[in-house]
């Protein structure tokens, strides 16, 4: 016990040191919790990392039905104006990348859409501005999709009429009753979309979505520095040498752990006394659940830095390993970009990283859920760890017998 003292000792001097990079480490989170949840928080509360932009709009027929249509396109948040003028300007408007997209609304257009013609209304979308153009296309698609809709029930009210064997003047009675309650009802709206959101116990706030995502990628930043003092070592020549000692490998590495998890805790800590202050974040959850979660990261964060440190030959390797790992599990795992807007096969692969286990579970904890709890996700996050320590003894024996 005496030597092992001695090396942890000797460890956490080393790592106190720097203790401007200890610092950077504590303060790094909120930072950036901070600077994502300002930036990115309309994402989560309208699913779109795109910024309003305008729209050109040619009115041919310039009726009060068409006013009222333009309207509605104006009350669509994702639309910063709509400017209506000529068609001449609106693509020249269009060629100088001033506006997302044209739409051109066809002469005699209401009267159309009433007896079933549906003269085409034109869209022409910006293509050095895809996704603006791509927006401008589908909420033209839905406005046509809703008046397909409606001529479709005008029709069905039609047809059934027919067969009931009403005369002529009552079909025609009944014809233009229904196209007024479709039609020049749906054109006169005031609201094109409607927002519900759904009454739920598991909401989170735009801060807590992100100090869950991002909290794991800190912790595993943090957990680099005792590895990379272990590969400094042995690329130095020192863990031959405290070979030739009485004191154990297992110590020397159990040592760097400590002071690993030494610092996992203080800035564990520091995360939920600053977010629970600045942010609000909700840190009410059963202790029970927080510690389970907590001691399955840090397995899991200690058995990828044991991993890295048993493949790195040197601490430049280290840091490259180490880091690049940490940013792609990152992306994989939902940490950068939601997992909801990911692709089906990334959404699969995601469930191979830490940073998916861990942002669940701690999505768990800030949503005060009662009928959940985080023991999956610290299963799930010890088994990971076990995996990797494995495979990390067996680097260390391989790697001794070269």
């Amino acid at each position: 016990m005496v030597s092992f003292a001695a090396l942890l000792k000797n460890d956490i001097r080393l790592i106190l040191r720097d203790w401007k990079a200890c610092v950077l480490l504590l303060a790094a989170p909120l930072l950036f919790i901070s600077f994502f949840t300002y930036a990115l928080s309309p994402y989560l509360e309208k699913s779109s990392f795109i910024e309003p932009f305008p729209i050109a709009l040619v009115d041919k027929e310039n009726t009060t039905q068409t006013r009222m249509l333009i309207h509605q396109i104006e009350d669509i948040g994702i639309f910063s104006h709509v400017i209506v003028m000529d068609e001449e300007d609106a693509l020249r408007y269009l060629a100088d990348k001033e506006v997302g997209g044209v739409i051109i609304i066809p002469e005699d257009f209401t009267n159309s859409v009433a007896i079933g013609e549906n003269r085409p209304v034109t869209v022409v979308g910006n293509g050095a501005m895809p996704l603006q153009a791509y927006i401008v296309k589908n909420t033209a698609q839905s406005a046509a999709n809703l008046v397909t809709a409606a001529q479709g029930a005008i029709n069905t009210i039609w047809h059934y009429d027919n067969k009931a064997g009403l005369s002529d003047s009552e079909l025609d009675a009944r014809f233009n009753e229904a196209v007024m309650d479709y039609m020049l009802t749906a054109l006169a709206r005031t609201a094109v979309f409607e927002s519900v959101e759904a009454e739920n116990g598991s909401s989170v706030t735009p801060a807590e979505y992100f100090t869950a995502a991002l909290i794991v990628v800190f912790m595993m930043f943090a957990g680099m520095p005792g590895m990379k003092m272990l590969v400094s070592e042995r690329a130095g020549g020192i863990t031959a040498r405290l070979a030739a000692t009485p004191v154990r490998m297992w110590k020397v590495v159990l040592s760097k752990l400590l002071v690993s998890i030494m610092l996992l805790v203080i800035q564990f800590g520091v995360i939920i006394l600053m977010t629970s202050r600045l942010f609000n974040n909700y840190w009410g959850a059963p202790v029970r659940d927080v510690l389970i979660l907590f001691g399955a990261i840090i397995l899991a964060v200690s058995a990828w830095s044991v991993f890295t440190a048993s493949i790195s030959p040197t601490p430049a390797s280290a840091d490259i390993i180490g880091n690049l790992g940490i940013l792609l599990m990152a992306v994989l795992g939902g940490s950068i970009y939601p997992l909801t807007s990911m692709p089906e096969s990334i959404r699969r692969i995601s469930v191979l990283t830490i940073n998916r286990w861990a942002m669940e579970g701690f999505m768990v904890l800030f949503s005060g859920s009662s009928v959940t709890d985080t023991g999956t996700h610290a299963m799930v996050l010890a088994l990971m760890a076990l995996i990797l320590f494995a495979v990390s003894a067996f680097m260390i024996r391989f790697a001794r017998r070269r």
